[in-house]
């Protein structure tokens, strides 16, 4: 079929030449265009494309439908040098005398040279087709009024690029970026997109430009500083990326650990010394393994369809045999094989077709006519000049109506040539969809680098585009060893160690026995009078507020790295543990504040406190901090929800089996800044638990010498206020720690809310267990085992100063009965007379002791 194909292509060609040879003996003018390409300066040579030009010229003047009666022809080849200077000498010198008028211009052949030509060649009517040139500064309308380009602009780059780091689900990207408009305005229209992705951009310039073209050990350490990037895209000339991967090589910058991105329009073997001789330090076959495995990007419009028949009636693959057949003819210019061939014959095709149009506009239309259909001035406004519409042979440089119509008649390009559908959007730009995706690899035996085509990305809209694998490839087929990391530390969630997490577990499980315990011992022992005096239904406070402690260490410290387990994990521990601490404080503060009530300035006008009343003071107390605890947790604007946080437990750097770094963190409930609202909460839960702490600690101190058995050994009630004390310094301790020290903090945190509850729950019932196992009916609670004063020591008295002793003994006791008389008037809910109150005073004056109770 190939055969087939080419011969057809060749009889094709010959009776072109044939039917052009008779047009041109018939025709009576020539029209002129310049063409312009550039050599192998900076790494871009686009001469290639100069037999493809040839070849699409010969079929157009063979077309009798096309320019009937004229010849198209281009000035000698211009090799602009990729230069600016040079392209603009090039430029007045073709249009200047004695050269013949030219039409329009079919170049430059890169975007440097260009440039300066585009933005001054309408002064002179002249319309520029380029096919090589991609710059997105070209696409300025208002600058570039007769620039159009058959190769697409980079504009249309940037979603490509953003499917292809989404794909490999890169998060950063390092672009290495020559000091040239071309790449750093690609750069510029890049930034947008992936930022919005949350894809974080490295722009590294090199010095380098298009004229200088060295590159220093200054600008390699700049490249490949130890920032940690492994996804890179050499945004610049193939010269200068063959240095860059040289250096690469050298420092082992390559797959699997790197991933490198090219541009796919680099010519064929750009890594060699051959195509690019500037010296380097790495053979050819060095850089042929750095480049193993790296992407190169092309916006490479392709006709998929090889059968369909194009507007020059080639099909692509008979384009393709003609264009290697001339090339492989024509030795002595030296041309090499382009992919750029296709769009510049195309290009060649868009020009002609424009003028085939208007010259047919000319030929039918009157001036006033063309005038209103393509919205031309027909006169100069500064002069008043009238512009003519002329033929195309008697074209001048002033005529900017001409110009102007020949313009229009570009802008309305619509064919199908061999590089696709070829169309211009409102800025010349070629109307273009799909990004091809090359990937180097090495043959097996590392003997050739060969480029494949992988992938495509289709353009969805301006700013995205959908990433295609094509000719059966993968994720697996492309990267065999794996994708390569984007450098950015790979995260691992830490949680609590077993060797906190399991003694802690046990002591809670421990306490939530005791917990039961002492419930147990709290109800079925309520009604002795051992217990009935401690208040067993403020002792359920207590007990509830140490069950919700015990049961928030399994949810503080639960090993899990979940998020929504963390966030479960937080929410619970943070409402058990301050509705637990708040319920047993305020009980203790109520037994606290009992003791005071009673022995500070007793008065026969002071009410009794019934149990039912403390319960209920209690429970006010405590729910003024769990309501603030609820609220919240409730409220989206207050809720702790818990964070990441880079651990700081060990100083150690860790990396995997690429070298990529492991950046260990934590799940973190709350830190102070994390949320202005929540810390302001959590500011103001602080300094009500605070306030009600220095109460307990005043009460505390106001009642250290009353010790009377039946309103509970007050030094025991001040132990649970004190051990309160103490462990809201640890935790206040704890939370000022940085909460990235996970299992630091939760050893004080957790250590000290474990060792308070259990000192509440100890104090509040042991010595009356002990109590109660020593007197269980409670007959010796009110003194009646007083003893004067032990055997041993009224012995060695005299009978006078025994009888002195027994004597303040006896007035001793009476005073102590008729204060029990008062305390159990207490107890009972009922008041003391006036005359028991003036008797125990005056037996207390009489006593001479200055007892205070």
């Amino acid at each position: 079929m190939a055969v087939f194909n080419f011969s057809s292509a060749v009889l094709f060609l010959l009776l072109a030449v044939v039917i052009n040879n008779l047009k041109l003996s018939l025709c009576q003018e020539l029209i002129r265009y310049a063409l312009f390409t550039s050599g192998p300066v900076g790494g871009f040579h686009t001469s290639g494309v100069v037999p493809a030009i040839e070849l699409a010229e010969e079929l157009i003047n063979a077309d009798i439908s096309i320019l009937p009666g004229y010849n198209l022809t281009h000035t000698p080849v211009v090799d602009t040098m990729c230069d600016r200077t040079v392209s603009l000498n090039e430029y007045f010198d073709a249009i200047s005398p004695p050269h013949p008028t030219v039409l329009g211009l079919l170049g430059c052949g890169c975007s440097v040279a260009s440039t300066p030509v585009a933005e001054i060649i309408h002064h002179n009517s002249i319309s520029q087709v380029s096919y090589a040139s991609s710059s997105i500064e070209l696409s300025d309308r208002s600058r570039f009024l007769n620039f159009f380009h058959t190769y697409p602009s980079d504009a249309d780059f940037a979603p490509a690029v953003v499917s292809l780091i989404q794909e490999y689900g890169w998060r950063r990207i390092a672009f290495i970026t020559q000091d040239e408009s071309l790449f750093t305005e690609v750069l510029v229209n890049l930034r947008g997109p992936l930022n919005s992705l949350g894809i974080g951009i490295v722009n590294k310039i090199v010095s380098s430009t298009v004229y200088n073209n060295g590159f220093s050990t200054s600008d390699a350490d700049l490249i490949f500083e130890k920032d940690g990037h492994r996804v890179f895209f050499i945004n610049a000339f193939s010269n200068l990326g063959r240095k860059i991967m040289c250096e690469a090589y050298i420092r082992g910058f390559i797959y699997p650990n790197y991933a490198w991105l090219t541009y796919g329009w680099y010519q064929d073997r750009w890594w060699t010394e051959e195509v690019n001789p500037e010296p380097t330090n790495c053979t050819d076959d060095q850089l042929a393994e750095a480049l193993h495995r790296s992407i190169a990007l092309q916006l490479r419009p392709e006709l998929n369809d090889s059968k369909t028949i194009t507007e020059s009636q080639l099909k692509p693959t008979e384009f393709d045999s003609l264009y290697k057949r001339r090339l492989a003819i024509n030795t002595q210019d030296n041309y090499t094989y382009t992919f750029f061939a296709t769009v510049a014959y195309d290009a060649l095709w868009t020009f002609a077709l424009a003028l085939n149009r208007t010259n047919e506009m000319i030929g039918g239309l009157i001036r006033e006519e063309i005038l209103n259909m393509t919205q031309c001035g027909g006169t100069d406004e500064e002069t008043g000049v009238k512009w003519e519409v002329v033929s195309l042979e008697n074209f001048t440089y002033s005529n900017q109506l001409m110009g102007c119509i020949i313009r229009w008649n570009l802008e309305r390009t619509d064919f199908v040539g061999v590089s696709g559908q070829v169309t211009f959007d409102d800025t010349g730009s070629r109307v273009f969809d799909d990004v091809m995706f090359f990937q180097y690899r090495l043959s097996a035996n590392n003997s050739s680098l060969t480029r494949v085509l992988f992938a495509s990305s289709h353009s969805i809209n301006k700013s995205s585009a959908e990433f295609i694998y094509i000719n059966g490839e993968n994720n697996n087929s492309v990267f065999p060893q794996g994708i390569p990391p984007d450098g950015i530390p790979i995260p691992q969630i830490l949680t609590y160690h077993l060797a906190l997490v399991i003694p802690y577990y046990i002591l809670a499980a421990v306490g939530l026995v005791f917990c039961t315990v002492c419930l147990i011992f709290n109800f079925t022992q309520r009604k002795k009078k051992i217990v009935k005096i401690t208040s067993p239904n403020i002792n359920y406070i207590i007990i509830v507020g140490a069950y919700m402690m015990y049961s928030s260490i399994y949810f503080r410290i639960l090993p899990s790295k979940d998020f929504t387990l963390n966030v479960v994990r937080c929410f619970i521990d943070y409402l058990a543990s301050i509705t637990g601490y708040n319920l047993a404080y305020a009980a203790i503060l109520v037994k606290m504040g009992r003791v005071y009530y009673i022995f500070h300035n007793p008065s026969l006008t002071k009410k009794t406190l019934k149990d039912w009343k403390l319960f209920l003071i209690a429970i006010s107390i405590s729910s003024v901090g769990v309501i603030l605890a609820v609220l919240q947790v409730a409220v989206p604007q207050l809720q702790p929800i818990p964070h990441v946080s880079n651990s700081s437990e060990s100083t150690q750097q860790i990396f995997n089996e690429l070298g990529v770094m492991i950046e260990q963190q934590v799940y973190v409930c709350f830190s102070f800044g994390q949320n202005t609202f929540a810390t302001i909460w959590i500011v103001l839960i602080v300094v009500y638990t605070a306030l009600l702490q220095i109460v307990g600690l005043i009460l505390a101190f106001q009642t250290r010498k009353v010790k009377i058995k039946q309103l509970h050994d007050s030094k025991y009630i001040a132990g649970m206020i004190y051990a309160s004390a103490i462990s809201l310094v640890i935790n206040a301790i704890a939370i000022a720690i940085d909460g990235s020290l996970l299992n630091t903090v939760e050893t004080l945190f957790s250590g000290s809310l474990l060792a308070a509850t259990t000192v509440f729950l100890a104090l509040a019932f042991i010595p009356t267990m002990v109590s109660l196992y020593r007197d269980s009916t409670g007959k010796f609670i009110m003194g009646e085992r007083r003893n004067s004063v032990t055997g041993n020591k009224m012995s060695g008295l005299s009978d006078v100063e025994r009888r002195t002793v027994e004597s303040k003994q006896t007035q001793m006791e009476l005073r102590i009965q008729e204060l029990e008389k008062v305390v159990r008037s207490y107890e009972s809910n009922s008041c003391v007379s006036q005359k028991e109150v003036n008797s125990s005073t005056v037996t207390s004056n009489r006593s001479g002791e200055n007892f205070q109770p």
